[in-house]
């Protein structure tokens, strides 16, 4: 089997359990008789450690081999997900919950760095932006699939069918790994400090990791408010407000599909440098739409092509990222996907004290300009710095 296919399972596994409990929340709350807000702590018990992890997970890539880590991760995956549709007690699921996490935080970053060492970097774009397509489908699959099992029958059956992609997934990591890419992947030397201090021997690492924050605070810091957003434009009631802001934040995710899906041809269309500057500028004339658009369905079109320019942007700072330090790359692109989610993490908190400040007009219009400075600063200081060999 190609290693390409290898690293898709695996990396679609982990997308999948990323968004899975979000539909059973309350299903989850009544049966172990907590309180919603208790249950929705499940999220928080995977995403912190998942991205808490990736720091740690990377360089045991770049010592002990990526190939090997990655069967390692999803194995354990598998059993974490499989144990918590079994789990007797609310605090028994929250810890297999905290484990899967620490466990899914090791995927996805070692196999861009296994993307990394496979292919060279005239061709390593297209396959990060192909393997793109795996982790979004993953992640919108997990939502979706969890809330059809949830009603059909009952919430643990969303563990088990998560767990049943993660063992199929572990099935192909560990049986058709192929020998080449397990040879391209062995372990390497140097401790935690020596490894990370390759990465910041390039002049280009704390730009980027800086950048990939901001990246992620300002694309998400919105997400969570998109409800309350719509209210204020749209002047609509709060009845049929939960079906539609699912339906713009879904839209963002279908625009990264087209993006995977396209990547080969924006690229030989526009180059990297031009990409760059369109992803930002373009999801900065979005956020300025969504500030002055008063039907959701609009808003929803244009969701849709801030997912295609955000990744047009992202993806080329991932590529960037698997690049920072070749000997080092399993523990540099973990630094970048733990950046990408600390950013995450701060963006509704900055997002919230704006929308409160400067009302969702200011907050929007602040944000789309934070965007073009974004691009610039990225062409800038990463694509165009040369790099002294």
């Amino acid at each position: 089997m190609p290693v390409f296919l290898v690293f898709a399972a695996c990396a679609f596994a982990s997308g999948f359990a990323l968004r899975l409990v979000d539909p059973i929340v309350l299903p989850v709350a009544l049966h172990f008789g907590v309180a919603p807000s208790a249950a929705a702590m499940l999220n928080t018990a995977y995403a912190l450690p998942y991205a808490i992890a990736q720091p740690f997970l990377g360089p045991l890539g770049d010592r002990f081999g990526k190939a090997r880590c990655i069967q390692v991760c999803v194995a354990g995956l598998a059993v974490m997900l499989a144990a918590g549709a079994f789990a007797t007690s609310f605090a028994l699921l929250l810890g297999t919950r905290i484990v899967a996490g620490i466990f899914a935080g090791g995927l996805i970053p070692l196999v861009l760095a296994g993307l990394g060492d496979t292919y060279a970097m005239s061709e390593r774009q297209v396959m990060i932006g192909r393997m793109l397509f795996a982790i979004i489908a993953g992640q919108m699959l997990g939502s979706v699939v969890s809330g059809f099992a949830n009603v059909a029958f009952g919430w643990h059956s969303a563990l088990i069918v998560a767990a049943g992609i993660g063992a199929v997934a572990a099935f192909i990591a560990w049986r058709a790994m192929p020998a080449e890419a397990a040879r391209a992947n062995t372990a390497g030397s140097g401790s935690f400090r020596a490894l990370y201090g390759r990465v910041f021997a390039n002049p280009k690492a704390a730009w980027l990791y800086g950048a990939v924050m901001f990246e992620g605070a300002l694309f998400y810091g919105l997400f969570p408010f998109m409800g309350e957003l719509l209210l204020a434009t749209t002047e609509r009631g709060t009845r049929a407000i939960s079906i539609e802001t699912g339906l713009v934040l879904g839209a963002f995710g279908i625009g990264g599909l087209l993006y995977a899906a396209s990547v080969r041809r924006l690229i030989r269309l526009f180059g990297v440098r031009r990409m760059c500057f369109i992803g930002s500028s373009g999801a900065a004339l979005c956020y300025v739409g969504l500030a002055f658009i008063p039907f959701w369905w609009i808003d929803a079109a244009v969701m849709f092509l801030a997912g295609l320019t955000f990744y047009m942007l992202h993806n080329s700072m991932q590529t960037e990222a698997t690049e920072l330090a070749p000997s080092a790359r399993g523990s540099a692109v973990a630094l970048f996907a733990c950046g990408f989610f600390a950013g995450q993490g701060i963006g509704p908190l900055v997002t919230g004290a704006m929308l409160h400040t400067a009302g969702p007009r200011g907050a929007l219009l602040a944000i789309a300009a934070a965007l073009v400075v974004l691009g610039h600063v990225v062409v800038r200081k990463v694509i165009d710095r040369r790099v002294p060999a």
